[in-house]
């Protein structure tokens, strides 16, 4: 029993560094979270307010109203959320980075909220359900779902495609490579649960179909909006590192890092493989030489590398050294350039080709 109490205290604390830091970050993200889902609730009920009488005001024509049935099954859309969220809390609370995860889903999730806040109650849609709850005020204290008006774009789909995101970019690499089928099935599952969720919502007539497709282009992009930034800005510059990296300065304990940093160690211990060099002359080939130019009448330097032709006269200098090999990421991406100068040996001149 002690062994076992210890092997979960040893998981608990690799996954969560609670400190100062991690709390006070979490918390502020929590808190700006929850005010934003408070104001949405105040807006959607200012829409509901100013929302024309659908019994009156004809609805807005959709094309798939006229393909998929009505139903009156109201409570799918609350299950349908809960199906999607549930699972994905128990990935968050479970994941390698748990604080930071959840930071990035309420980030993402705060970001949609705030769009609906100024876009709910500026234009007034007829509610496409009959029997709507219409709001008459107390906007500030009222809490319920399904109110007229609450359009432009669906709060539920925002939960369908933020948990199945979460499931693509994190949960995926939770499996270890012999069962990488499995992460990649519960992907698949995801995904089809959240279309199918989706089109409970238009079934049941609770948003019309622009708002569903709204949410989707709306939380796909947020989340991505934020994963370049977490990852840009703060992974990437070394920020917050007891939310990105809990388990402190060993050995990165994901299976998907493990891989990455063995083919890095890989490339390092041979890397004649990952970085060769060819100059192509019009006129002849050329081949790059590791050595000491004062063999060749140029400057003294020792380790420069000079570029010689195939009948051994040197026709450049490259302006690097080649001592330490260049990562093979900056290589194919470009980054890496070698300028080279040419030099003209004494006794010797060059004629450019005679263009065609």
């Amino acid at each position: 029993m002690g062994a076992k109490w210890e092997a979960l205290k040893r998981w608990f604390f690799q996954r969560y560094k609670l400190t100062r830091q991690s709390l006070l970050v979490t918390a502020a993200v929590a808190i700006i979270f929850g005010l934003t889902m408070y104001f949405m609730n105040v807006m959607a009920n200012v829409a509901s307010y100013l929302s024309p009488d659908n019994t009156e005001t004809p609805k807005l024509t959709d094309r798939m109203f006229e393909a998929i049935p009505s139903i009156q099954l109201l409570w799918l859309t609350d299950l349908a959320d809960a199906v999607m969220f549930v699972p994905t809390l128990v990935l968050i609370l479970t994941h390698y980075r748990p604080l930071y995860l959840l930071c990035k889903v309420l980030l993402s999730w705060t970001l949609c909220n705030l769009m609906r806040i100024t876009t709910v109650a500026i234009t007034s849609f007829p509610d496409p359900r009959n029997g709507c709850i219409h709001q008459l005020g107390e906007f500030f204290t009222t809490f319920t779902l399904h109110r007229c008006g609450d359009c432009m774009f669906s709060g539920h789909t925002v939960i369908f495609v933020i948990s199945a995101l979460v499931w693509s970019s994190h949960g995926y690499h939770r499996f270890p490579r012999r069962y990488r089928w499995l992460g990649i099935a519960c992907v698949i599952f995801a995904w089809c649960l959240c279309i199918g969720s989706a089109l409970i919502v238009i079934a049941n007539r609770a948003h019309y179909t622009a708002d569903v497709l709204v949410a989707f282009y709306v939380a796909g992009g947020n989340w991505y909006i934020w994963t370049y930034v977490l990852d840009r800005y703060i992974e990437g510059k070394g920020r917050l590192q007891d939310l990105t990296r809990p388990w402190g300065n060993g050995p990165d304990p994901r299976p998907h890092a493990q891989e990455r940093e063995r083919r890095r160690q890989a490339v390092r211990s041979d890397p004649e493989k990952a970085v060769s060099v060819e100059y192509e002359a019009p006129m002849q080939s050329a081949s790059v030489h590791d050595q000491p130019l004062t063999a060749t009448g140029l400057r003294p330097s020792d380790h420069r590398a000079a570029i010689q032709s195939n009948t051994g006269v040197t026709i450049g200098v490259m302006n690097e050294t080649l001592e330490k090999p260049h990562g093979l990421k900056e290589i194919q991406e470009g980054r890496h350039t070698i300028d080279i100068e040419p030099v003209q040996l004494p006794g010797t001149h060059h004629t450019n080709p005679p263009l065609d």
